[in-house]
């Protein structure tokens, strides 16, 4: 066995570990905080100046909305009369004026129907940078954008324009409505296109109606009126189209020194960022040179600072924290001897686990312990003494370490447990003993024992008790020879003896198990041999039981076939006329004699199967015409007891290479049981179907009874009679017995499906076979 003592690293190996170099890819801190500041830094700039141009766009378009309301309205008001006459003189002069804004690009009057009266257009834009328009191209927008507006609906109390956005195609001279800002309620601008904002607001005609109060005070409120105010029906629309263009053009310029203004902030900032690094970054450098060199084992290097912030206390802490490593290099030179010591007990413990669940004998085992504990833990000599049955006597089991000639003296020895002695001690009690000095505790040892200790010069001794589930066994004694024997001597063999009782009580547990197994062993082929026996007999009486039945039934076939037909002699009046009475018990002796030869056949055919000799005469055989058949041949029996019989045949069937006689008695024998378990009126179907794993399936399916679930499991069995159905349907328990037998003959299976009070349902599957010639 290999001695495991692990290698443990020097003192001064602790404190050293080689300098790792800079992999490629390294970023240095440096590079780190600056990157990361300066990505904060354009991050913020970038966000900051988007929001703003994003709020100077939107404080731009509602300020070019306003201007438009404003001007939409202006012309409403004015343009009252003049679209009542359709003076349109006028409203070229108006809608002319509207045009001199900048972001007017065309302005419409029209009438009460939506027709255009007059229209105005600056023209298409063809140059966006100078903002040049051609008036041979005007643009105006589709007459449909106002339709909304001349239908019957709600008026706007506020007289507030329709805004719709629209932009300029640069494939045709028409305006397209924005769907996307319809949808979204933001329109978006496109390259290549002009967006504009469409302004329509209907004009109203005003009336003014007079309501007389009645006077019901006094004299003073005399011509007290109400005016009331009712608006009359739409009289024309104005129309006016701003364009985005100068809107745009003003926010690009706003975007341009925005964005000149963010790049200068974050140069400024990337700039101020790498003088930060620089200033935090080099003290932090020395510093892990100073903490290299520290690693390396050069515990005399001396850090400084001339800053108070973070990094000053973080090179204090380092140079400190040399000096401490300093002084704890000897202390860890200690602390490695004293692990080391207890890494070779921990280790001999490990090997004496492995001693101990190694073997079952326990005479190996004390041996391999004793040697293994007195090589590694350094004791001179070891003793095992167990306690014997009863209690008073102790017997030296095994010793290590002692001289051939005491060795012959003291192994087996027995002798008595005194009271007051150590043995009672550490035997009745289980309490460990560690003798100091031999000769302080001399009067509490054994005579026989005392004087082999005084002779080998034994001057200490520790003992520890051997404990099992409570059960004192014996105990574990050792001495270091001419040095004392300490407390920590007492601790480990403790340790160690709670193994080794274990380790005793498995093996002599082991001992009592394999006695107890010898013993069973021999019983068990006592008991064999008289099953043997019985086996031998049961099958001669088995035997003798087949040959009686089929004997008898043989001889009781002939009597009863001869009594039947003398019955249905005098049945058919060959010995004279018969009265009813007669006729009556004849047709009952005539009903039983078949049911009798029914039986007799029945234990024919199962001391046939039992006996092996049941032979089959296959040939082909279509089930579908078979099930037919049976069907046709039983309607008499279903009729008379007023129950339906029909088959269900699903096509194509194949055939199988069966017995028909067999198959026959098979379908017969299960649609006879379920006419007998069904009450008319009731229904009995039969059902011949092909599966895809080549099985042709036939199930016999009733509206009976039904069947118990715990007597679906012995329905097949021989003799088994259905303890739920009543007296006058029970056989003689054979008819599924030699069914399930014949269905398996044929390698088929059978089973049934049955709930109490709604049916059953027989199956049997068949394998199909290549045949085609039917039989």
């Amino acid at each position: 066995m290999s001695d495991f003592r692990p290698q443990l690293p020097q003192p001064s190996s602790l404190l050293r570990t080689d300098p790792t170099p800079m992999p490629r890819g390294f970023l240095s801190l440096r590079a780190k905080f600056s990157l990361f500041v300066s990505l904060v830094i354009v991050l913020a700039c970038s966000s900051l100046s988007g929001y703003l141009i994003q709020q100077e766009a939107e404080v731009m378009k509602g300020a070019l909305l306003k201007t438009g309301t404003i001007l939409v309205k202006t012309l409403n008001k004015v343009s009252v009369n003049r679209l009542i006459i359709q003076d349109t003189h006028y409203l070229e002069t108006m809608l002319d004026g509207a045009l001199s804004a900048p972001e007017v690009i065309y302005a419409i009057a029209r009438d009460q129907h939506g027709h255009v009266l007059v229209g105005k257009s600056k023209g298409k834009l063809v140059d966006t940078t100078k903002l040049t328009r051609d008036e041979t191209r005007p643009i105006f927008p589709d007459d449909s954008l106002t339709e909304g507006l001349l239908r019957p609906a709600p008026q706007n109390p506020k007289n507030e324009p329709l805004v719709t956005v629209l932009h300029t195609s640069p494939h045709n001279e028409g305006l397209l409505p924005d769907r996307s800002a319809e949808r979204k309620g933001a329109e978006k601008f496109r390259i290549g296109s002009e967006t504009i904002y469409d302004l329509a607001l209907p004009v109203y005609r005003q009336e003014r109606r007079l309501s007389t109060i009645d006077l019901l005070a006094s004299e003073t409120l005399q011509d007290s009126r109400r005016v009331s105010t009712k608006p009359s029906p739409i009289i024309g629309i104005i129309q006016i189209g701003i364009t985005t263009t100068h809107m745009q053009q003003s926010l690009n310029q706003t975007v341009w020194h925005i964005g000149l203004l963010t790049v200068g902030i974050i140069l400024v900032g990337i700039l101020l960022t790498i003088l930060l690094a620089n200033r935090i970054v080099t003290p932090l450098q020395h510093l892990a040179v100073a903490s290299r060199k520290i690693a390396e084992g050069d515990l005399s290097v001396t850090v400084t600072t001339d800053t108070q912030d973070e990094v000053g206390q973080l090179t204090t802490s380092i140079d400190r924290m040399a000096r401490a490593l300093q002084q704890r290099e000897e202390a860890i030179s200690h602390y490695v001897h004293t692990i080391t010591k207890q890494v070779t007990q921990l280790s001999t413990l490990h090997q004496t686990g492995i001693v101990i669940t190694s073997t079952l004998d326990v005479q190996k085992l004390f041996s391999t312990v004793l040697k293994l504990l007195r090589k590694n833990l350094g004791f001179q000599r070891m003793i095992l003494v167990l306690q014997n049955p009863g209690g008073t006597k102790a017997r030296v089991s095994d010793v290590s370490g002692v001289p051939l000639e005491f060795e012959k003296r003291i192994r087996h020895l027995e002798f008595p447990i005194s009271p007051g002695s150590i043995d009672e001690t550490l035997l009745l009690h289980g309490r460990p003993v560690l003798a100091y000095d031999l000769e302080e505790i001399a009067h509490q040892m054994s005579p026989l024992i005392l004087p082999i200790c005084r002779q080998m010069e034994v001057i200490s001794f520790v003992c520890a008790p051997l404990l099992s589930h409570q059960r004192v066994l014996g105990y574990l004694g050792a001495d270091r020879g001419h040095q004392r024997c300490t407390q920590e001597d007492l601790d480990l063999l403790l340790t160690i003896a709670s193994h080794v009782a274990v380790a005793i009580d498995n093996a002599q547990t082991y001992e009592e198990v394999e006695k107890l197994a010898q013993t069973l062993e021999e019983r068990v082929k006592e008991r064999t041999q008289d099953l043997q026996s019985a086996n031998e007999r049961l099958q001669e009486l088995d035997r003798l039981k087949s040959s009686f039945v089929s004997i008898v039934s043989h001889e009781l076939r002939t009597p009863m076939t001869s009594i039947k037909g003398l019955v249905e002699n005098m049945l058919d009046g060959l010995v004279g006329e018969l009265n009813d009475r007669q006729s009556f018990y004849l047709e009952r002796m005539k009903y039983n004699i078949e049911r009798l030869t029914r039986m007799i056949n029945d234990l024919l055919d199962l001391s046939r199967i039992e006996a092996g000799r049941m032979d089959l005469h296959r040939s082909p055989v279509n089930m579908g015409s078979l099930a037919r058949e049976v069907v046709e041949t039983l309607q008499s029996i279903a009729q008379e007891r007023s129950l339906i019989l029909e088959a269900h045949i699903s096509d194509p069937i194949g055939f199988i290479q069966g017995d028909r006689d067999k198959l026959v008695q098979i379908f017969t024998n299960l649609i006879n049981n379920a006419l007998k378990f069904t009450e008319p009126p009731g229904t009995v179907k039969v059902e011949v179907n092909q599966r895809d794993d080549g099985m042709i399936q036939t199930c016999v399916i009733d509206s009976g009874c039904g069947i118990p679930l715990e007597e679906q499991q012995t329905i097949f069995e021989r003799f088994y009679r259905g303890q739920s159905s009543e007296m006058k349907n029970r056989g003689a328990g054979l008819g599924l017995a030699i069914t399930k037998s014949l269905v398996e003959l044929h390698g088929g299976s059978i089973w049934v499906e049955s709930s109490p009070g709604e049916g059953s349902r027989f199956c049997v599957i068949l394998p199909v076979t290549l045949s085609t010639t039917p039989s």
